[in-house]
């Protein structure tokens, strides 16, 4: 009996022991497959045919995602209506056909620098559609763009609301209605889904709804490449996509600077103190019609966008983070924002570069981003704009990049006091 009841006590041992290894080293998390879909009585389908729904429904990117009102926001939901509210929704189209359907694609973004925030890039070689999501995604949906290292999604369509913000699809929850920090309505066609529990049920991965899938490389259909040669073949199909600008040339526009002087070597001339000898004024070629500076910071939200000189990627300072703006060409005879060959860098001031120097006038290098239109029609102030996952997907010489001195010398003293907003929401004059 003695014995036995040694037994016993050996064998709970080694029982508990192993649930504690169990706990402290968990099973890994669950690689999903095609197959795995297939058993839930799923279809796939493109993203460019998933997109392509959108279209379908309202004829046009073009002044269906203005986003002014109800009236000129439209939504896409995959499924039938689940509130009474959602089936009053004026602009809402509902697709029960394609509730049992789901898209396919490798990870094309990383938010693991901050700047971009909240959303999740997948392409799947036809398409590529941006996932309004939440929390840290990068930890779980791996991309490194050194190596091409990439990991497959799976999206469960049903219940997912596709809708367009300024021409931009994306896909994510309800509509909904925000107050932004200037305290003006924004309508928003689809809207982030807060809660990690409702795009992925952790408790329940039957019902999970985007799932990640085995490890992939990033080839030829996943990344675009753009130069002067092909620039004006870039359209709507490639809105959301991966491209990398070869050969891009940074271009200022409607401010005035000063370089520092020269000697045949190329070596910066100081006086008998040390400090910089600058050369005359240089008033860089306007660009489009309202005369705003490049590059710059931008606020957005305070009545009538205010734009200033700002030669960093972006504003950070004092509490204050602002997006900041460069313009690169492939296009010499660009004109303003809608031109072929014409794009803006944007940088979130939340981002880890966002207080980096930006390149001098003239500059050529490449950048890889994501490409995206910002506009509510294809008109004269439509906005292409270019928004990258890294510093090092900003590929210019190191020996380009502005000294603090010279952004000293150059930043307007106007430029340091962006307006902010004060406690009931209104904005310093």
């Amino acid at each position: 009996m003695k014995n036995y009841r040694l037994f016993l006590v050996a064998a709970l041992g080694i029982l508990l022991a192993g649930c504690y290894n169990d706990f402290d080293t968990p099973a890994p998390a669950k690689v999903w497959t095609d197959e795995d879909l297939a058993q839930q009585g799923l279809t796939p389908m493109t993203i460019k045919e998933m997109k392509a729904v959108f279209i379908s429904e309202f004829g046009s990117l073009e002044n269906t995602g203005s986003n002014n009102s109800w009236s000129d926001t439209k939504t896409v939901k995959f499924g039938a209506p689940s509130t009474f509210v959602e089936k009053e929704f004026p602009n809402i189209n509902f697709r029960e056909d394609i509730a049992d359907r789901y898209i396919k694609g490798k990870v094309i973004s990383s938010d693991a620098q901050g700047n971009v925030y909240k959303s999740l890039y997948i392409d799947d070689g036809t398409a590529a559609i941006e996932l309004k999501l939440c929390g840290t995604l990068y930890t779980t949906f791996k991309l490194n763009l050194a190596t091409m290292e990439s990991t497959w999604v799976y999206v469960k369509l049903k219940d997912f609301y596709l809708g367009n913000y300024r021409m931009m699809l994306s896909l994510g929850d309800a509509p909904s209605n925000a107050l932004n920090t200037g305290l003006r309505n924004k309508y928003y066609a689809n809207s982030n889904f807060e809660s990690v529990d409702l795009w992925a049920n952790l408790s329940n991965p039957a019902f999970n709804r985007v799932l990640v899938g085995g490890p992939c490389r990033l080839d030829e259909t996943n990344i675009k490449v753009v130069n002067s040669s092909n620039y004006a073949q870039l359209g709507q199909d490639d809105y959301g996509r991966l491209i990398r600008f070869e050969g891009v040339k940074i271009r200022y526009a409607n401010v005035t600077y000063q370089d520092e002087e020269r000697d045949d070597e190329g070596n910066i001339k100081r006086d008998d103190e040390g400090n910089i000898i600058w050369g005359p004024d240089i008033t860089a070629p306007a660009f489009g019609t309202n005369g705003d500076p490049f590059p710059n910071w931008i606020v957005t939200d305070s009545g009538s966008p205010v734009f200033s000189a700002w030669y960093h990627w972006a504003y950070t300072r004092n509490n204050v983070s602002l997006y900041g703006s460069v313009l690169m060409t492939l296009n010499d005879s660009a004109t303003g924002s809608a031109s072929p060959g014409a794009y803006s860098i944007r940088t979130s001031g939340y981002a880890r570069f966002s207080m980096r120097p930006v390149p001098r006038n003239g500059t050529v290098g490449n950048v890889l981003g994501i490409y995206s239109i910002y506009s509510t029609r294809l008109n004269d102030y439509a906005q292409y704009q270019i928004t990258v996952s890294r510093m090092e997907d900003l590929d210019f010489p190191k020996e380009s990049l502005l000294s603090q001195e010279w952004i000293d010398h150059n930043t307007p003293a106007s430029s340091y006091n962006p307006p902010v907003k004060d406690g009931a929401g209104e904005y310093d004059d």
